[in-house]
C-alpha cells in the first residue's frame, strides 16, 4: 500500500533527515582542521606527497619512539574511505643493506581526528615472503606532514 504525502509524514522525513544530516556534520565537526584540508586536496586531484619522521612517532601499541628515519613519500593510489579515513599507497623496489632485493610497500591511513597508522611492509623481491613488517602510530603535524 503507497502512503499518502501528508503534512505529517513530511515532517518525519525532514526529523529524520535532520537527524541524518546532524550525525554526518558531527564527523566533519570532529575532524582536524589539517585532515579537511588533506581530504579537499584530495578531492581535488592534487598531487599528495607526505614528509615523514618516524622518530616523532610511536612503534605501534607500545610507548616506543619509532626509528631515526625521516623521509619524502610521492603516493601511487589515495582514496577517501567509507570510514572517512584517507588511505595512501606506494610502492618502490630497493635493495636493502644485506644486498637481499626487495619490494617495499608502504600503506597510510589518516582518520579525521588527525592519527596516521603508517604501516611498511618489505617482500623478497623473488619469492613475495615478508621480510620485515613494521607499523607506527602517528599524528598530523607530528612524525607525518602532507604537502600539495
Amino acid at each position: 500500500m503507497m502512503q499518502k504525502w501528508t503534512a505529517r509524514s513530511g515532517g518525519l522525513w525532514l526529523l529524520l533527515m535532520a537527524i541524518a544530516t546532524t550525525a554526518s556534520g558531527a564527523e566533519a565537526g570532529d575532524a582536524s582542521e589539517d585532515y579537511l584540508q588533506l581530504e579537499q586536496a584530495v578531492l581535488d586531484g592534487r598531487d599528495i606527497r607526505m614528509t615523514l619522521d618516524l622518530s616523532a612517532c610511536l612503534r605501534h601499541g607500545t610507548e616506543l619512539s619509532g626509528p631515526p628515519i625521516r623521509g619524502s613519500v610521492r603516493f601511487d593510489a589515495v582514496m577517501i574511505r567509507g570510514d572517512h579515513s584517507i588511505a595512501l599507497s606506494m610502492t618502490h623496489f630497493t635493495v636493502r643493506n644485506d644486498g637481499t632485493p626487495v619490494n617495499e610497500f608502504l600503506s597510510f591511513k589518516v582518520q579525521p581526528s588527525g592519527k596516521v597508522d603508517a604501516h611498511s611492509w618489505f617482500f623478497n623481491a623473488a619469492t613475495y615472503a615478508v621480510v620485515q613488517d613494521s607499523e607506527f602510530d602517528c599524528d598530523l603535524g607530528r612524525g607525518t606532514a602532507f604537502h600539495w
